[in-house]
């Protein structure tokens, strides 16, 4: 029975024994892989770009200019020439900047056009004003005084004043006439015995009346100050749809001191675009609209010219080949603030961020190691308890041994 219960006994141990040792694998297993983690956070953190603070001087230039009259002209670029037939040593790029009259276009949101009748004020050229016996024909229509008991004429003068106050002006002298579809005209005895284009109003329909609040009027061509901005227009906007149309379908409207300018294919098309013709002011597209105004415009130029340059380097005169004037060019020294505050807060960024990943790094591996470190306190654990195991295994030995000699053996 002694025998038995060692041997159980040397058993028992031998499977703890082995337990240990495979619990000590296991554990040697997990540490290489944290080894390995550790290595790749290292190659992370070398493979990381400290960021560089931006310096001023790479956002510096040297600028030169002069003065003509008085527009101060920069000089832009300049390049070398070389055996020049006339002398010059420099070809020179340079620009100021100018009021330009232009025309320009935009598109407003929500124009709330509405259309419906009104006033429209044209010119009739002087051939197709007769006259005959004191009376006069105009397109072949006899002229006579207005008549405000004449109820078709009556209608036509009130609908005409709401846009043109400024016809009532002319009662005494004003003259009616009524074109074969029936259309009622005015104009005035003054302009009919005149020798120029006579003005003439009459009542359209289908033409645009409103802009939002704003009252809309036909394009006068007699207005000296609208027929520059509609000329500029049409030279600036040669393509356009406003362009291409006839000069009786332009149209204008006062906005906060503007002129605007519109034709009459894109107000119908503002109106044309309103989902629900019940309410056709609402929801339309955006109006393309016209306007001519001074804006201020870089002009450019490229010369040859004489440069005269100074021991540091720097442009001190110049002389350009179709002038006789040497000009004194002024140095000064231009930080691009704004470029480089932009820069500066994308360093501070970048940094924020390189920052950001150190820290992340630096807790990765900390836990890697506290990780380790729990590894390696267990597998001196397991070392201890393996050497236990192993004196317990001798000493179970020497009495398994025992027992064999006391049962066993015969002779001494």
């Amino acid at each position: 029975m002694g025998m038995a219960a060692s041997q159980a006994r040397w058993l028992g141990l031998t499977a703890r024994k082995t337990n240990v040792e495979y619990e000590g694998q296991q554990i040697n297993q997990a540490r290489t892989a944290l080894a390995n983690q550790s290595a790749n956070t290292f190659n992370e953190l070398l493979a990381l770009e400290v960021p560089t603070a931006p310096s001023s001087q790479d956002y510096t230039e040297i600028k030169y200019t002069y003065t003509d009259g008085n527009i101060t002209e920069t000089i832009e670029d300049m390049s070398q020439l070389t055996n020049d037939p006339d002398g010059y040593n420099y070809l020179i790029s340079h620009y100021h900047y100018a009021d330009i009259y232009t025309g320009v276009q935009n598109r407003l949101t929500n124009p709330q056009v509405s259309m419906g009748e009104a006033g429209a004020k044209n010119t009739v050229s002087r051939d197709n004003v007769t006259e005959e016996g004191g009376n006069y024909f105009v397109n072949g229509s006899a002229v006579s005084a207005y008549d405000e008991n004449n109820e078709a004429q009556k209608s036509a003068y009130d609908k005409i004043l709401e846009t043109y106050p400024d016809l009532a002006k002319s009662e005494g002298d004003l003259m009616c006439y009524t074109d074969a579809d029936g259309g009622v005209h005015f104009t005035t005895g003054t302009e009919l015995a005149g020798t120029g284009e006579i003005s003439d109003y009459s009542v359209e329909s289908d033409i645009p009346k409103y802009v939002g609040n704003a009252t809309v009027t036909k394009y006068d061509p007699t207005d000296t100050t609208q027929k520059a901005a509609y000329e500029q227009i049409c030279k600036d906007w040669p393509t356009s749809d406003f362009a291409q149309s006839d000069i009786s379908d332009i149209y204008t409207w006062e906005y906060q001191g503007q002129t605007r300018f519109g034709c009459l294919s894109d107000f119908q098309k503002c109106v044309d675009s309103a989902p629900d013709k019940a309410t056709p002011t609402e929801n339309q597209d955006k109006l393309t609209y016209y306007l001519a105004q001074d804006v201020e415009t870089k002009v450019e130029q490229q010369q040859k010219a004489i440069v005269d340059i100074n021991e540091d380097g720097r442009i001190q005169s110049i002389k350009y080949e179709d002038s006789s004037i040497t000009y004194a060019v002024s140095t000064e020294t231009e930080t691009d603030n704004a470029a480089y505050e932009d820069a500066m807060n994308q360093y501070n960024y970048d940094m924020q961020v390189y920052e950001k990943r150190i820290a992340d790094i630096n807790a990765k591996t900390e836990k890697i190691q506290e990780q380790d470190r729990t590894l390696e306190l267990r597998l001196r654990q397991l070392d201890t308890e393996q050497e236990a195991l192993q004196t317990e295994m001798e000493a179970v030995q020497k009495v398994i041994q025992k027992n064999i000699e006391s049962t066993f053996k015969t002779f001494e």
